[in-house]
């Protein structure tokens, strides 16, 4: 290494710095020619010569990426190849494993390659789960969904090859940028709800549709990712012993989901796709709580927060949409992902200007070492093809405990006639708001007024009493009164020479 780390004129490069280019060479990331580019460079900039400068201007010259110079620094010679590619960086990491930004090596095309972590290798329900996705994501072909293009299985690792989205997902974009334009947002929804749309019509629903699976490409075009939660037609995987299993995410997930994951149909994803907008626009879940029983319990019984409450600049008609598609009911949703496009095409109030509706599609792509940063420590070890730090997607609902609720209090009369009262004021459109806001949120009353109500129910119900007892001594009288004899009518008489024969009207 003598002559090929060092010039002629320059001084040698310590023992470090030696072993380290040593390690990138052997990988065959790298070659000499780019390690005496980088060498010279540090030269003229009297820079000195450790393992780190000499990876940083690898990194700088494209030799390498972030995530394998971190990964030579940190002494590691494995896990830069699968199969026909080299691994450039991690593009995020979900429930079924990490996704590698990967490169082939003949073709030299950009692919993300979702890939199974080891530990899932010796269990049948993972693989079997995995390889419903590839199914699922292999039946779909519109712009709006992440293409699939490839399933393999090589050196005993298990990968789906799918097309390369330069972009962000819409989770980073929003912790990053910020809450999204109005109409951005309702570009996304629409782009979203068409890709939904192909996907339901040959019979996948998604089941886990959140900002992190809506990827955003520097153009604009959306795209839904990550199958891995599809229900294709009947299929479905089990839980463990038998168990219930709650599939999807905790923050987005429809209520009748949380109850039978594999009952459902289209309009739970499009419930889902509701708690997105929201996110999109307010920066947090519609619901918060401090445990997923929690959250889930809201999903079953909170009614959906207004958007407004949170972007005073959201059009009213917007804001009653994302209502709409967050109702606990299926029913009262929007019917299908095909209704909800048209409805969002004729909401009112929107931007209309070219400017206003082209000018926020734009979106700034994932930098290297941005998503380094929050994957870098689930991956820096040889078994770097691992979900280390995954989230967990999948909860079994017999964890959730209510026998904690607190007791529901005694209704008095006093407060049940209030409540009534109440609701007869109420406009039809404010009453199912109005019934769900709890009794602590209502100004109190005094004592004078509490006692004034006691006694007009009381007079009240004197009142019901003597009308009960009038209305019983009425129909016995008229029970018991005799019927009163009336002469008949005669309608006519006539005589035949015989008698007379009489005829009474019936």
């Amino acid at each position: 290494m003598s002559n090929e780390a060092s010039t002629a004129s320059g001084p040698r490069l310590d023992e470090e710095s030696r072993t380290f280019v040593k390690r990138a060479i052997a990988t065959g990331l790298v070659d000499i020619d780019q390690v005496k580019k980088v060498v010279a460079s540090l030269m003229s900039q009297n820079s000195s010569f450790d393992p780190r400068a000499i990876a940083g201007g690898l990194v700088g010259s494209g030799a390498l990426t972030t995530w394998q110079a971190n990964k030579l620094l940190a002494g590691k010679n494995k896990g830069f190849y699968l199969g026909s590619y080299r691994l450039l960086r991690p593009l995020g990491k979900g429930g079924m494993g990490v996704v590698y930004l990967g490169e082939h090596h003949v073709m030299k095309r950009m692919m993300a390659l979702k890939i199974l972590p080891a530990e899932s290798l010796s269990d049948p329900r993972r693989i079997q789960r995995f390889k419903e996705e590839a199914r699922a994501s292999a039946q779909l072909d519109h712009p709006n969904i992440v293409r699939a293009v490839d399933f393999t299985e090589t050196e005993g690792r298990l990968f789906i090859v799918m097309e390369f989205v330069d972009g962000t997902d819409l989770q980073h974009a929003i912790a990053r940028d910020g809450v999204m334009p109005i109409a951005m947002a309702v570009d996304v929804m629409v782009q979203a709800a068409q890709g939904l749309a192909h996907a339901h019509e040959r019979g996948i629903i998604h089941r886990d549709i959140k900002p992190s699976n809506l990827m955003m490409r520097t153009d604009g075009l959306v795209k839904v990712s990550d199958m891995g939660l599809a229900r294709i037609g009947w299929a479905d995987a089990e839980g463990v012993d038998g168990k219930r299993m709650l599939m999807g995410t905790a923050d987005f997930v429809a209520p009748e989901q949380a109850i039978d994951s594999r009952a459902v149909d289209a309009r739970a994803d499009l419930y889902s796709l509701g708690c997105t907008l929201f996110f999109l626009l307010t920066g947090r879940p519609p619901f918060t709580g401090a445990s997923v029983a929690h959250r889930l319990a809201k999903h079953q019984t909170a009614p959906p927060p207004d958007i407004r409450r949170f972007r005073k600049d959201c059009p009213a008609s917007l804001a009653e949409l994302a209502m709409r598609m967050m109702a606990k009911r299926p029913e009262d949703r929007p019917k299908s992902a095909v209704d909800l496009v048209n409805q969002i095409k004729r909401l009112g109030g929107m931007p209309s200007s070219p400017a206003a509706m082209s000018a926020p599609r734009r979106i700034a792509p994932a930098g290297d070492s941005a998503v380094d940063d929050s994957v870098y420590q689930a991956t820096i070890d040889d078994s770097s093809l691992s979900s280390n730090g995954e989230v967990p997607v999948v909860v079994v609902v017999d964890d959730f405990d209510f026998s904690n609720l607190p007791d529901i209090p005694p209704i008095t009369p006093a407060a049940a006639q209030t409540h009534r009262n109440t609701l007869k004021t109420l406009p039809s459109h404010r009453m199912a708001r109005q019934v769900t806001q709890p009794a602590a949120a209502k100004p109190a009353r005094s004592a004078a007024a509490g006692d004034r109500q006691q006694l007009l129910l009381g007079m009240g119900l004197a009142i019901a009493v003597l009308a009960l007892l009038a209305t019983v001594s009425m129909t016995a009288y008229t029970l018991a009164k005799p019927e009163k004899l009336e002469q008949p009518k005669i309608r006519s008489i006539e005589d035949d020479g015989s008698g007379q024969i009489i005829v009474v009207r019936q």
